[in-house]
């Protein structure tokens, strides 16, 4: 196992500590405010090492199939989970039925990233690489921000205001990044290779990227 795919695990396994402090600090009000810091501590530490592998890979030149599978797969986890456990335990206040659009907007996110990673499996099949989306890179950021003050929420009523703005422009450009991205792929359904391409020795160092670290997200 390359070290990259092993900080990957280790992404992975930190969002355990990340929802067991947050679920703990809301049932516990004595550690209410302590443990949710913890716990957006922990997500953001999460979030914010997601080049890390992925940078580890390309320059080790030791980039793997488990590592590509892996690296997306933690951030998907650590969003849904951290949006379902808000929604559930946190009563939004900020306009009727918050809460309710919150959690569609996690299901449609889930959807949409379903659906890319389906989309990006077909051309793969094809050996057709297609490159990352800014827009991709841009609603990742958007999202672990919000979510980040989303955990926070509670304790004070600003910090909800601005999860709350940041989280709906996050959701709003998936939807547009997801629709965009299939649009700008479309070739790949109709099994034409279009601008997609097999990449040469150097491309693929660079689009590697878009699978470990830096994948359409």
């Amino acid at each position: 196992m390359t070290l990259a795919t092993k900080i990957t695990l280790a992404r992975i396994f930190l969002i355990i500590p990340t929802v067991v402090f947050y679920i703990v600090g809301m049932i516990k009000e004595s550690v209410y405010l302590p443990l949710l810091i913890v716990s957006c501590v922990l997500f953001a530490i999460l979030c914010s090492t997601d080049f890390v592998d992925g940078h580890i890979a390309r320059k080790t030149h030791t980039v793997s199939a488990l590592g590509k599978f892996l690296d997306p797969l933690a951030d998907k986890i650590v969003i849904v989970v951290m949006l379902f456990l808000i929604v559930y335990f946190r009563d939004f206040e900020l306009f009727p039925y918050d809460g309710l659009v919150i959690a569609l907007l996690g299901g449609l996110i889930l959807t949409r990233e379903l659906t890319v990673s389906v989309f990006r499996a077909v051309a793969a099949s094809k050996g057709l690489v297609l490159a990352a989306d800014i827009y991709g890179k841009v609603k990742t950021v958007l999202l672990d921000i919000g979510v980040a003050f989303l955990i926070l929420a509670g304790v004070n009523e600003v910090i909800m205001w601005i999860g709350e703005i940041v989280f709906f422009a996050g959701s709003l450009l998936t939807v547009y990044s997801g629709a965009r991205y299939l649009v700008k792929n479309k070739h790949v359904l109709a099994g034409v290779e279009g601008d997609a391409k097999k990449p040469d020795a150097e491309e693929s160092a660079t689009d590697t990227s878009a699978s470990e670290g830096g994948e359409e997200k």
